[in-house]
């Protein structure tokens, strides 16, 4: 069995394949779990809608609103990363008040 390896585009250091989430949002709210270790996220809203992302240190993490979230503008993505390779670890929440609108999540 062959295993897949991606290398840093900051060093030859390598690292584990991200997780993908992805699916559809109907006036509703996806989340994922606190995650220490993050390395990276990617949140990408290839609709034409904007969708609220929040992150959340609580156990489910609090829901993102439409008017509570860091803005994920339409037919967009944001990136995070931070000094030393840290991003926020804690619950990350999706919301989207349109109807069937895409995402995709990369977490590593």
């Amino acid at each position: 069995m062959t295993e897949t390896r991606f290398v840093s585009i900051r060093g030859t250091e390598p690292f584990n394949a991200p997780k993908e989430y992805a699916s559809t949002l109907s006036n509703s709210t996806f989340t994922i779990a606190q995650n220490v270790g993050r390395k990276g996220l990617i949140v990408s809203n290839p609709s034409d809608t904007v969708m609220t992302l929040r992150f959340s240190n609580t156990v489910p993490p609090a829901a993102a609103t439409a008017a509570i979230g860091i803005v994920v503008p339409a037919g967009q993505a944001i990136y995070f990363t931070g000094q030393n390779g840290s991003v926020p670890d804690g619950g990350v929440s999706l919301f989207c008040a349109g109807s069937s609108k895409a995402y995709t999540i990369y977490e590593w």
